[in-house]
């Protein structure tokens, strides 16, 4: 069995995990693996570009993202 060695969290991460295990009555060892599991079981749903670009809010006119077609400049040859 493999053992994890907490002594190299912070002294916050350490009391923060203590209070989780007590406020969820678990071990220590408990609460770091109902943590872990969350972490690794969150699916991470990605989307189509379809999907994206129809969640994009509808702001402003189609003319505001007209090109400005008129840079041109004068060179001499």
């Amino acid at each position: 069995m493999t053992s994890i060695n907490l002594d190299d969290l912070s002294k916050n991460n350490r009391d923060r995990l203590k209070q989780r295990a007590v406020i969820h009555g678990r071990s220590l060892e408990s609460e770091l693996d109902s943590i872990l599991t969350s972490v690794f079981e969150q699916k991470t749903a990605e989307k189509s570009l379809k999907e994206l670009l129809l969640a994009m809010p509808d702001v402003g006119e189609d003319e505001d993202f007209n090109r400005v077609r008129d840079n041109s400049r004068e060179i001499s040859l």
